[in-house]
């Protein structure tokens, strides 16, 4: 069973999940914080519900470093000393300044990296799991090597999609020049200003796009962007964190590559960039077969989810499945309400952003089952003979 919380998070990305059940022991892996103004009623609340200790992950991720994934987690982080939070999970995952490939010219780090990084640096417990099944270095797909599969206690798998090293890369050469004055990598200049500045607010308009198209988004952190695949009791989900089309596309393609099928059968898709036509494609959707897609977000400053890509994703469904898709949404508002009433999709709107994914039994544990039951017969069936001739 795999369970995912849409957590009120304004416009940004908070996701709560858990894999297990309560006999076996459940497990967390928590997803981005979501904007700073979101994270008391959001996070932090989750966080509240659960005894000091049971609040323990197998892997936190923050997947990039615009404001409405990353904000929430620094304030988290400064809270996850044992006197506050008590917080403790067995990996981080980040792409910070020091994991991003060199260049010979090298411009300078966004305010928000250069905190998180100060804060892992400082924090030996978190210095000790920051990205550790990368050997400390970059979160990151290679072209010419299969996709990154990485096993979590519980049985879970994890299948990395992206970010690939060329999207580091450009990151890296055009990363905000917003600390002009002092270098990046500098701990105790980063935890310096991070303490004069504990309220994080979203840009107050929106960046000025051209006409809008499928699969335009091309913004260097959006690219560097951490998506991946989750399975666990046959049950898959698809976190694309704000992923390019193309990176999705082409990951997606290798991954079904590798299994000899032509599509992904996946139970939930977490819509990269809430639901903005700019990271959604007909060349990614194609490669996966799923009719649950879950829109995190209440619309505020980009206006998501687009109705350009609820309309893409039912023509695909539609073409594939004859079915409908249906939008699973953590907040009902102006820009959610507008997917209602269309006849080619449904939407459900999620009470606490809460949904479960029923585990599945394996064809094999029903083939053994099947076996079994035919034996038992058998067996029955001969004792009913024999005692029939005596």
């Amino acid at each position: 069973m795999i369970t995912i919380e849409m957590l009120p998070a304004a416009h940004g990305d908070a996701l709560w999940i858990e894999y297990g059940s309560r006999r076996t022991g459940l497990r967390r892996i928590l997803i981005d914080g979501g904007p700073a103004r979101s994270y008391e009623a959001g996070l932090r609340r989750r966080l509240a519900r659960l005894d000091e200790n049971m609040r323990n992950f197998e892997l936190v991720v923050i997947t990039h470093i615009d404001a409405d994934h990353i904000d929430g987690s620094l304030i988290l982080l400064q809270e996850k000393k044992p006197a506050r939070l008590k917080l403790q999970t067995k990996e981080l995952w980040f792409n910070g300044w020091n994991q991003l490939p060199k260049l010979e010219t090298d411009t300078f780090a966004p305010l928000q990296g250069e905190f998180l990084d100060g804060l892992l640096v400082r924090d030996r417990e978190l210095r000790g799991v920051w990205n550790k099944s990368f050997k400390k270095g970059p979160v990151v797909i290679d072209d010419g090597k299969n996709l990154p599969e990485f096993e979590l206690e519980g049985g879970a798998k994890i299948t990395l999609l992206g970010p690939t090293l060329s999207e580091l890369k450009r990151l890296r050469a055009r990363w905000v020049s917003a600390i002009r004055d002092f270098t990046p990598g500098d701990t105790n200049e980063a935890l310096r200003r991070l303490k004069e500045r504990r309220d994080y607010r979203p840009p107050a308009t929106p960046a000025v796009f051209g006409s809008p198209q499928y699969g335009s988004d091309r913004t260097p952190a959006n690219g560097s962007s951490i998506s991946f695949l989750l399975e666990h009791d046959g049950v898959s989900v698809l976190l694309a964190g704000d992923a390019h089309a193309s990176t999705l596309a082409a990951s997606l393609g290798r991954l079904a590559a590798k299994r000899s099928e032509s599509c992904l059968r996946i139970d939930a898709v977490k819509l990269p960039h809430h639901g903005s036509m700019g990271n959604v494609s007909s060349e990614w959707l194609q490669l996966v077969d799923c009719q649950r897609w879950l829109i995190s977000t209440n619309g505020a400053v980009y206006g998501h989810p687009d109705i350009e890509t609820a309309q893409l994703i039912a023509q695909h469904c539609r073409d594939k499945q004859r079915r409908k898709p249906s939008f699973f949404c953590n907040y009902r508002s102006d820009t959610t309400l507008k997917l209602k009433d269309r006849s080619e999709w449904s939407v459900v709107f999620l009470k606490n952003g809460f949904l479960q994914l029923p585990a599945k039994k394996s064809s094999n544990s029903n083939r053994r089952k099947t076996s079994s039951t035919s034996s038992g017969a058998s067996k029955r069936a001969a004792s009913k003979k024999g005692r029939a001739r005596r």
